[in-house]
């Protein structure tokens, strides 16, 4: 039965779809060619729409068909001829399409024909028939169209390699990237994002490609950003691509590394005054690169190599530390700090900052441009330049010679100005060392000295300017002249009698060995014409000596007497002293003679006695000497002379030549007893003079004792003298005086200058000459022999 009615159902709808297909082609023109487009994925479920509102209020559908393509078939059928839309009939066809399909009639517009599982056969044109009770039929085109996504993404750089893994930019330099789909439909859209931002919507479809070169079926969106900036530093793009709105979008995340160079470098220093010699702590502090950067440090353009301290990169930071030394010779130099990123090319930044390194003076002495110590000479000018190296400046330049401080003097002709010292009209007071002296607020400082050594002719050496010089006849003196001279190697001497030209006495060599300025002159006076003066004159590469050193030959004389004798009492004897008067140019020394005042006392009955030399009786009324002291100082000391007596004392000078007349102190007295040592060397003396007096008999034989002592001492001396007389004559020494002056002759001759009197054949004039014989050439004292020619 229920087949019955399923064929009589399906007859009479296929009736019903020929005659309304029929009447389709006459009466449905308004809809034709209206197509409305549905997107669908493949699996998804999609609805197609069919607007079922008759076109008059009153009317009603009756039929509600789907056909698919061009079957006549329909696909799907709604029959509400029989029971109304309520209850109508509802009909698919039984292939898989047909199985899948479901209408939803809704309100009128909202009705639609409900397709799950999209397959991609299920694409094309659906038609909705709609036929009304009294309204000509309507007819809907739906085109039904599968979305085909487009293939992933694929990122390219500017140079068209493909973008694998993090493309890296680099700030201020263009950036460019290319985002390429292939396939998809409807025709996809591809855009740039940042950051969940759009920055790039426009999409670019090549003819053909730019990367294979093959036709347009790829869609691609060039990304182009000028100059790079830090914006970008940490961010991340997306390449979206999409077929239809409806539809997810294919992503493709790109993260960027941006090489950013440094942004700033700064160094600091902890110290405000750098002290050379003093550590300081520097620190150097960059920011702003990516990836962080590597601090590089340098001090006048050479670089440390291994000066840090402690560094610390932090993400995009670095600080560095150095601990430095500075020396003077580091100021002005510049500190430099370069922060390097060594992934970008030209990115360096470098601060520099000049040192200024504070140090005490380092002073230095130095002849000025054109003057040169080799070639000065008295009487030239000389210019001295101190030259100061010092941070600060120095605040006071000051000028020493020989440790005396120079002060600014015109008369003098020391002329200071600033760091220079003129000194004019120069002299050998000039001579010796100059340095100079500077100081600022860190120190001071003095030069090395600078010798400053004049060249001038000779001129005696004090104190051989001008001396007397006592000789007797026969006798033979050594004459040493000095001088001064600059300089010393090439000196030479000669002498002159009486300042005449024609006695010059020329002396080769005659400077001693190790360049001591001396000339030793041996002279002897054989007659009184041979008294006079001597010259020494000297010689060198500057000049001739002005003035000689005078030697004044005299005769010999005995010495004047003592002046201001006086007597001093002391506790244990009497004190006697004199002041010396001329010793007429010949060696001295002092002799006392003790006598008593009252003739035919028993003091001087005692003093004959003991037998004294007559020879040295004094003048009427003094009696012979007591005894005698020798002293090489006109200063005695007298013991024990008995008290209550009265004594004359004589002080004489003695020379080789003879002695002075006496310096006499008489009367005089000692009150009480003195002390008891009576001996004193260079004389002889009685022992306790209360021996000699009458009714003393009991020191009788402390006196005989004395007097033998003495006259043991005497004979001693006088065999001594002889001795010393006999080697005298065999060394042919001049001859002896008198015993009486109590001297000893202390000069031997080295070298003997005879003068004497030649005559010329032609001119018959007396010329006075001399001539010298080495005796011994290690001696520096003896001339060389000179052969003179008395021709010239």
């Amino acid at each position: 039965m229920s087949v019955t009615l399923r064929f009589i159902f399906l007859t009479s709808l296929l009736m019903l779809t020929c005659r309304f297909a029929r009447g389709v082609t006459t009466s449905d023109s308004t809809n034709k060619g209206l197509v409305r487009l549905v997107w669908a994925e493949e699996g998804d479920d999609v609805e197609l729409p069919c607007d079922l509102t008759p076109p008059t209020p009153m009317d009603s559908v009756i039929m509600v068909l789907w056909f698919k393509d061009n079957i006549g078939i329909p696909l799907y059928s709604l029959d509400a001829r029989t029971e109304g839309m309520v209850y109508a009939i509802h009909w698919a066809a039984s292939d898989d399409l047909g199985n899948r399909t479901h209408f939803i009639t809704g309100d009128g517009q909202r009705a639609r024909l409900k397709v799950k599982t999209v397959k991609f056969n299920d694409q094309g044109i659906f038609r909705c028939r709609v036929d009304f009770s009294n309204s000509p039929t309507r007819n809907f085109l739906v085109n039904l169209t599968l979305v085909e996504q487009p293939t992933k993404p694929v990122i390219y750089d500017a140079q068209g390699h493909e973008v694998i893994g993090i493309p890296r930019f680099f700030e201020g330099y263009d950036f460019r990237l290319t985002c390429q789909v292939s396939g998809g439909r409807p025709k996809p859209t591809v855009t740039w994002w940042k950051d969940g931002e759009l920055i790039d919507a426009v999409v670019d479809v090549p003819e053909m490609s730019e990367i294979t070169g093959s036709s347009s079926k790829f869609t691609v969106n060039h990304l182009f950003i000028p100059k790079v900036t830090r914006s970008l530093w940490g961010s991340k793009l997306e390449c979206k691509a999409q077929s239809d709105p409806m539809t997810k979008p294919i992503i493709r995340e790109v993260p960027l590394d941006i090489y950013l160079k440094p942004l700033a470098v700064k160094i600091n220093l902890h110290d405000d005054l750098i002290l050379a010699g003093r550590p300081i702590a520097a620190k150097c502090e960059s920011w702003g690169s990516w990836p962080a950067a590597t601090l590089a440090w340098s001090l006048g353009g050479v670089k440390f190599r291994d000066p840090v301290v402690a560094t610390t990169q932090r993400r995009n930071s670095t600080l560095s530390k150095l601990a430095l030394v500075l020396e003077r010779e580091d100021d002005g130099k510049e500190l430099s700090c370069t922060a390097i990123n060594h992934n970008f090319p030209g990115g360096d930044l470098k601060e520099s900052r000049l040192l200024r390194v504070a140090y005490p003076p380092i002073v230095d002495a130095q002849l000025a441009v054109g003057y040169n110590l080799e070639s000065l000479r008295e009487g030239d000018d000389l210019k001295l330049i101190c030259n100061v190296q010092s941070n600060p400046s120095p605040i006071e330049i000051v000028w020493f010679h020989n440790d005396t401080r120079l002060e600014h003097n015109v008369a003098e002709g020391i002329l200071i100005a600033t760091n220079t010292l003129t000194l004019r009209v120069l002299n050998l007071g000039h001579s010796g060392e100059y340095t100079c002296y500077g100081r600022n607020s860190i120190g001071d400082g003095r030069s090395l000295p600078l010798i400053i050594r004049m060249k001038f002719a000779p001129r005696c050496k004090a104190p051989y300017e001008s001396r007397n010089i006592a000789v007797m006849l026969h006798d033979t003196v050594k004459l040493r002249c000095e001088v001064e001279a600059e300089p010393t190697d090439t000196v030479r001497f000669s002498w002159t009698f009486n300042e005449t030209r024609g006695d010059v006495l020329p002396i080769q060599n005659s400077r001693p060995r190790n360049y001591e300025l001396t000339s030793v002159l041996e002279y002897t006076p054989t007659t009184q014409g041979d008294y006079g003066t001597l010259g020494c004159w000297a010689s060198n590469s500057v000049g001739r000596q002005k003035t000689p050193c005078l030697f004044h030959i005299v005769p010999a004389k005995a010495p004047k007497p003592l002046i201001d004798c006086t007597l001093h009492n002391e506790s244990s004897a009497l004190e006697v002293n004199c002041i010396p008067g001329s010793d007429s140019g010949l060696p001295q020394h002092f002799l006392l003679e003790v006598r008593g005042s009252l003739v035919g006392s028993e003091v001087i009955q005692a003093s004959q006695t003991l037998q004294v030399p007559q020879s040295d009786q004094g003048e009427l009324g003094e009696g012979p000497p007591i005894y005698r002291i020798e002293n090489s100082l006109p200063s005695f000391q007298l013991d024990y002379l008995e008290p209550g007596y009265d004594y004359t004392l004589a002080i004489y000078a003695v020379n080789k030549h003879g002695r002075s007349n006496p310096k006499r102190l008489r009367n005089v007295r000692i009150v009480e007893q003195l002390g008891n040592n009576m001996e004193r060397s260079g004389g002889f003396v009685i022992k306790n003079l209360q021996s000699i007096i009458p009714n003393q008999a009991t020191r009788n034989m402390i006196i005989y004792v004395a007097v033998i002592c003495g006259v043991a001492v005497i004979l001693i001396g006088i065999g001594v003298m002889i001795g010393v007389a006999v080697c005298r004559k065999r060394t042919h020494t001049p001859r002896r005086e008198n015993m009486d002056d109590l001297t000893t002759p202390t000069y031997v001759s080295a070298q003997r200058i005879e003068p004497r009197v030649r005559y010329d054949s032609e001119r018959r004039r007396s010329q006075r000459t001399s001539f010298y014989t080495d005796e011994s050439r290690n001696d520096p004292d003896l001339l060389p022999q000179v052969e003179i020619d008395l021709q010239r």
